[in-house]
């Protein structure tokens, strides 16, 4: 509770006594550190806070580490550089594998080693040291920090953010509650801030305004500061007398992520080291917390959202990492009876990177013919044309997702995780790149690569390449064929693999 206080007279002095009262779980406290009032006095460099019992310089905890993707406890922060708090710091992974200098990530030696962080960037503290310099000038930040250390040039970007950093944020917060069930239930709680360090918040929402969206629905009760907010916390802390602590912090960083060759040098993606490194400490339903919340907020109905709980006692997939078991097929043959078959096209037409138009005409053709043929449902739709909430409600009843290579086949984040989810990816004749496809396998999705008339699938994948063309606006596809291939794909055929 905060109160006003003034003496009598012309020159009133103003004093604010803050009181508060324990809440549930929380460390108990003296009467006497739970009302008392901010002194009178002019505060200088050495005088010093009044410091609550828990306000101390507690040392700094490594709970879990994924080069880019780690959650610490009590990370310290003052005049905008981290600091670890150990005795120990040959102990503890290289710093580089925690957080970069957040310079763009370009590939040149020089822009490599300009991504390197510095002293000022993270550093080390003994406990003796950080006695010295802040003594109990500790200011505690409660709850948990979600802290982006990125680059701008990914950020206002729907797959770059909420497909990757994002995800692998999501991916290793998850990590710490492996009973996470098919209705996304869950122990963990909501994030209280997101730290944007590069970024303010009119450029982040200007290009993808479905990426704040994600955040604010998702984790309503969540802060947002940006590089504004970072700036002034440094500003308060910049002669290093005192110290922000933050509690609980996950730390996402791109840059940190590149800088061992087996992430992402097998798979090219930002978010493998997240996903790998947490294997064995995750749930099959570690996302549907996500997308069950982005959907409830977007308005989708209960029965849509649920439609995982269909094949809950499942536990196999068809992403190609293994050879499907009999009761696999026996779960896949009867699937389509289960829940109602929805195939939704997202055009391109009106962008660059899109298909020939007499063969799309072709290709939206077939497939209308092949779902008024099955009695399934088709959506052909132009995602720019549609509000949030629709576009999430298209996404949250598809069965299969078909496009060519594009931002919005980012929208497979919210397919329901069912025996059939499948990703049909256009590209270029021997072009093929692993956003999508890397995305939709770690969610238990099928992938399929398709060029002209022929598709493929993991682990039989082309190689990435961008051949001249790839960006272009004549990529060929065979109407017929692809029609062809959705209707296997639903019927149970799948593609045959070396070896099955």
């Amino acid at each position: 509770m905060l109160q006003q206080k003034s003496d009598q007279g012309d020159d009133p002095a103003w004093r604010w006594s803050f009181s508060w009262q324990s809440s549930e779980g929380r460390r108990s406290t003296s009467p006497a550190s739970d009302n008392y009032q901010f002194p009178l006095a002019p505060q200088t460099v050495n005088s010093p806070i009044p410091a609550r019992p828990e306000d101390a310089l507690l040392p700094t905890k490594l709970e879990s580490h994924q080069q880019g993707w780690n959650i610490l406890e009590n990370v310290y922060m003052a005049n905008s550089t981290l600091y670890f708090l150990t005795d120990e710091p040959e102990k503890w992974p290289k710093l580089n594998l925690f957080t970069s200098s957040g310079y763009p990530l370009k590939w040149s030696d020089a822009d490599k080693k300009a991504r390197e962080p510095s002293e000022w960037d993270i550093a080390f503290i003994s406990p003796k040291e950080a006695k010295a310099r802040w003594g109990t000038r500790v200011m505690p930040v409660r709850g948990w920090t979600f802290y982006v250390n990125e680059p701008n040039q990914f950020l206002g970007h729907y797959y770059h953010w909420v497909g990757e950093t994002f995800f692998a944020m999501q991916r290793v917060y998850a990590s710490l509650d492996p009973e996470i069930d098919v209705k996304g239930s869950t122990k963990l709680p909501h994030p209280s801030r997101f730290v944007f360090r590069h970024i303010d918040y009119p450029e982040w929402i200007k290009w993808a305004p479905i990426n704040w969206r994600v955040i604010q629905t998702l984790y309503p009760s969540a802060a947002v500061e940006t590089a504004s907010q970072w700036e002034q916390r440094g500003n308060i802390t910049r002669d290093n007398r005192s110290v922000w602590r933050f509690d609980q912090i996950l730390m996402a960083d791109r840059g940190a992520s590149f800088r061992e060759q087996l992430h992402p040098g097998r798979n090219h993606r930002t978010a493998s080291s997240a996903w790998e490194g947490t294997l064995n400490s995750s749930s099959r339903f570690w996302w549907e917390p996500v997308r069950r919340g982005v959907l409830r907020a977007a308005g989708v109905g209960e029965d849509v959202i649920d439609r995982p709980s269909i094949w809950a006692n499942w536990r196999g997939s068809f992403t190609g990492d293994q050879k499907p078991s009999q009761n696999d097929m026996a779960v896949l043959e009867k699937a389509q009876t289960l829940a109602p078959v929805v195939i939704s096209y997202i055009s391109r037409q009106r962008v660059r990177r899109r298909m020939i138009d007499a063969d799309e005409a072709l290709f939206v053709k077939s497939v209308k013919e092949l779902t008024t043929r099955r009695k399934w449902k088709f959506n052909h739709v132009f995602m720019e044309e549609l509000t949030p909430e629709q576009q999430l409600a298209i996404a949250a009843e598809t069965t299969i997702m078909i496009g060519v290579h594009g931002n919005g086949l980012t929208h497979l984040l919210w397919m329901p995780l069912t025996p059939l989810t499948t990703v049909m990816e256009i590209f270029y004749p021997e072009g093929f790149a692993k956003d999508y496809e890397w995305t939709a396998r770690v969610l238990g999705f099928t992938h399929y690569a398709i060029q002209n008339d022929t598709a493929y699938t993991h682990p039989t994948e082309p190689k990435v390449n961008y051949p001249k063309g790839f960006q272009g606006t004549t990529i060929p596809i065979h109407g017929p064929a692809v029609a062809k291939i959705i209707e296997d794909r639903i019927d149970g055929r799948l593609l045959p693999q070396p070896g099955w």
